[in-house]
């Protein structure tokens, strides 16, 4: 049975006091991916199907609404803060990452920041490396009972 060192401590989920603007951006990236395989489906139907006219209006209201949720959703992720360090942990700004920063392999820190909230509602920070559980209570509010 292998031991733990000192030097390499298992570090636990810290809460988020004000979780509001992790939920948006996640909320408005999802709402850009979303737009984003509609105006993939209204291309390749473009490209496929017999009536090129039909589709020219969908195709062009897909990526009007994928340009403008892209902005959007930049926005709110950029806003999202990490309360450690304050930086903002679902943005990729190309600064140095922390050594314990992980990402799935097709996708950069951000998009498997913003993944980890969609999915599991957790998240480390890419820059101080601490994880955060949006679900776990602040101390603050386990304070206010």
């Amino acid at each position: 049975m292998p031991t733990r060192r000192a030097a390499d401590p298992v570090t636990r989920a810290r809460s988020i006091h004000n979780k509001q603007p992790f939920t948006t951006a996640v909320f408005f990236t999802l709402i850009h991916y979303l737009c984003l395989i509609s105006l993939v489906t209204c291309l390749s139907l473009l490209i496929v199907g017999s009536s090129k006219q039909a589709m020219v209006l969908p195709l062009v209201a897909s990526l009007i609404a994928s340009l403008v949720t892209w902005l959007i959703a930049f926005v709110r992720r950029r806003s999202a803060r990490c309360p450690l360090c304050k930086g903002s942990p679902l943005i990729e700004s190309g600064a140095v990452k922390h050594a314990k920063a992980y990402r799935l392999r097709p996708f950069n820190h951000g998009a498997t920041a913003i993944l980890g909230i969609l999915f599991l509602n957790r998240f480390r920070c890419m820059y101080c490396g601490t994880p955060y559980d949006l679900l776990k209570r602040s101390s603050t509010a386990r304070n206010q009972r």
